[in-house]
C-alpha cells in the first residue's frame, strides 16, 4: 500500500465551493441589474406617454389643477355630534 494524499482534493473542493459561491452571487447581482434597468426604462417611457397624451388633450405638462379658496386636507372637521350624558355619569340621587 502507498501513501495516498488527498490534500489536493480537499482544497480543491473548498476552492470550487468559493468559485460557485462568487458565480452564484455575480449572477443574481447582474439580474437584479438588468431588472432595475428595465423597471427604470418602463417608468420613464410610461411618464413620456403620460406628458404626451396630457398635452394632447390640452394640459399644460407643468401647470397644477387649479386649486379652490381652500385646500383639501386643510378644512377642520366637523365639531362631534353631541350625546345625552349616560345616565351613569349622573351623581347617586339619595
Amino acid at each position: 500500500m502507498g501513501y495516498d494524499d488527498y490534500g489536493w482534493a480537499a482544497g480543491l473542493g473548498i476552492g470550487m465551493f468559493i468559485l460557485g459561491a462568487v458565480v452564484y452571487l455575480g449572477v443574481l447581482a447582474l439580474t437584479i441589474w438588468v431588472g432595475y434597468l428595465i423597471m427604470r426604462t418602463a417608468v420613464k417611457n410610461g411618464i413620456l406617454k403620460a406628458d404626451e397624451e396630457r398635452a394632447r388633450r390640452g394640459y399644460a405638462a407643468t401647470s397644477a389643477p387649479p386649486m379652490s379658496a381652500q385646500a383639501p386636507g386643510s378644512q377642520t372637521p366637523p365639531a362631534p355630534a353631541t350625546y345625552p350624558p349616560s345616565p351613569r355619569n349622573y351623581p347617586p340621587q339619595d
